[in-house]
């Protein structure tokens, strides 16, 4: 009778474990399709673009141009006042009369020469104060950009960490319930065959 109950025992065992053999080869192939899977987002994830968004940003405020139309319309519109007072005046005055007011006119086209130039000269310094502010701007955004960038270098590293040691404590933990399941078995095996003999 004690033949029949090993007997029966060790069937049982032997059950278990091809049971455990096929489980194991399951779960094999599922750890495969969930690795490959893993590998794949890892590779993605690990592709992502972090670098510095705004370096290289152009300053738009450095090739600004001055309005010279102004001043060259101030200066044409000089230039006939003084060349029309002059054929006018040219009758009225004797030659000595001619001379103190072209004199007097050469110094009148100084002083619309120098506003012209005072002109651009404000146009000048504005376009200066406006490419410092932004080459100002673009630096700030650089350093911003360096620290996001450096940031999401840290994140995606810390990330891909954790995956990975995710990765290698599953893969133990099934080495480790597979190894059980087939000891489990044959030690099943063995305690069914060591009654039969042992009765």
């Amino acid at each position: 009778m004690s033949f029949v109950v090993a007997g029966i025992g060790v069937a049982s065992g032997v059950a278990g474990f091809f049971g455990a053999r096929k489980d194991k080869k399951e779960a094999q192939r599922a750890k495969a399709a969930a690795q490959a899977e893993l590998n794949k987002q890892k590779a993605a994830f690990n592709n992502l673009d972090t670098s510095n968004p705004f370096l290289g940003m152009e300053n738009t405020m450095e090739d600004l141009t001055i309005n010279q139309k102004e001043a060259e319309l101030i200066n044409q519109q000089g230039q006939q006042q003084r060349a029309n007072i002059m054929d006018n005046m040219r009758g009225a005055a004797g030659g000595s009369g001619i001379a103190a007011l072209a004199q007097q006119m050469a110094q009148s086209g100084q002083l619309a020469s120098q506003k012209s130039a005072a002109s651009i000269g404000q146009q000048e310094a504005a376009n200066q104060k406006l490419a410092a502010q932004e080459a100002g701007r673009i630096q700030s955004k650089e350093r911003e950009g360096e620290v996001l960038s450096r940031e999401m270098e840290s994140n995606k590293v810390s990330t891909l960490l954790g995956m990975a040691q995710g990765d290698l404590a599953g893969a133990r933990e099934q080495e480790a319930a597979a190894k059980a399941a087939q000891w489990d078995a044959v030690g099943n095996i063995a305690g069914s065959a060591m009654s039969a003999f042992g009765g």
